[in-house]
C-alpha cells in the first residue's frame, strides 16, 4: 500500500496543472505586476508600466506553458508552502529564509514601487532608449530564469531537499551552480532601469545581495544533505557567471 501511494504522489507530480491553472496566468501576472505600479504612480496611462507588465506577462505564461508540458514537477515543487526534508544538519542553513526572504521581498517589491512614486511626484527618469535596454535585460533574466526552472525538477522556492532529489548538473546546471539566481539577479537589477529610476536600483541591490547570501546557505545545505554536491562544486567551479564569480 505504501508502495502504491508512493507511486500515485509521483504520478500527481508529474501530471500537468490543469489548463485553466495556465489560462489565469497572464492576468494574475499582470495583476502582480500592476498592483505595485500604477496605484502608486498615480496614472494609469504611464506607457513604460504598461510596456513592463504587458512583456513582463507574457513572458511568464509563454515560460511556464512550456514548463506545464515538459516539466510539470517542478511547478508542483514551486507552489508548495512547507520545506521538505530538513534534518538536523540542514536545519541551520534552511531556516536562514526566516530573514532572507522578507529582506528580498522588500528589495523586490521596492524595485517597483520607487520608480512608481518617482513618475507619480515626477523625478528625473532615464532616456526611453534606455528603458527599452533595461526591459529587454529584464525579459532576458526572466527568460535564464525559467529556463533554470525547467531544467531543474526540485527548484523550489523553499530552501529544502526533497526526498527524491537528486544532482542537477547538465544544461545551465553544468555552466555555473546557480543558473536560477543568476537570471533572477539580472531581472531584478534590470527592473529600476526599465521603469526610469536609478533610485530604485537601491532596494533592486538589497534584493539582489540577499539572493547572494543565500547562495552560501543553499551550498551549505546541499553539501550536508545532498550526495555528490561538494564533487559537483569542484567540477561546475562558477557560482553565478561563467569565467567571473
Amino acid at each position: 500500500m505504501a508502495e502504491t501511494n508512493t507511486q500515485t504522489d509521483a504520478d500527481l507530480m508529474d501530471k500537468p496543472l490543469p489548463l485553466w491553472w495556465m489560462l489565469i496566468l497572464p492576468f494574475y501576472t499582470g495583476f502582480i505586476v500592476a498592483i505595485f505600479l500604477f496605484p502608486f504612480a498615480g496614472d494609469w496611462r504611464w506607457l513604460e508600466a504598461w510596456a513592463f507588465t504587458l512583456t513582463f506577462a507574457a513572458n511568464m505564461t509563454i515560460s511556464y506553458a512550456v514548463i506545464n508540458v515538459r516539466n510539470p514537477r517542478v511547478l508542483r515543487n514551486r507552489m508548495k508552502f512547507r520545506k521538505e526534508g530538513v534534518t538536523e544538519e540542514t536545519r541551520a542553513s534552511a531556516g536562514s529564509d526566516r530573514i532572507l526572504m522578507p529582506l528580498m521581498s522588500i528589495g523586490f517589491f521596492g524595485a517597483f514601487i520607487l520608480p512608481a512614486l518617482a513618475h507619480r511626484w515626477g523625478w528625473p527618469s532615464l532616456p526611453l532608449w534606455l528603458e527599452m535596454f533595461g526591459l529587454l535585460l529584464t525579459n532576458i533574466g526572466l527568460i535564464i530564469l525559467n529556463r533554470a526552472i525547467l531544467q531543474n525538477p526540485f527548484a523550489s522556492k523553499l530552501l529544502d531537499i526533497n526526498k527524491d532529489q537528486s544532482l542537477v548538473d547538465t544544461g545551465l546546471y553544468a555552466k555555473v551552480r546557480h543558473p536560477l539566481y543568476a537570471g533572477g539577479i539580472l531581472m531584478i537589477l534590470a527592473i529600476p532601469v526599465a521603469l526610469g529610476s536609478l533610485w530604485a536600483l537601491i532596494p533592486a541591490a538589497i534584493a539582489a545581495l540577499t539572493l547572494v547570501l543565500r547562495i552560501g546557505f543553499e551550498e551549505e545545505m546541499l553539501v550536508h544533505g545532498m550526495e555528490g554536491y561538494r564533487e559537483y562544486q569542484a567540477r561546475v567551479k562558477y557560482k553565478l557567471v561563467p569565467g567571473i564569480y
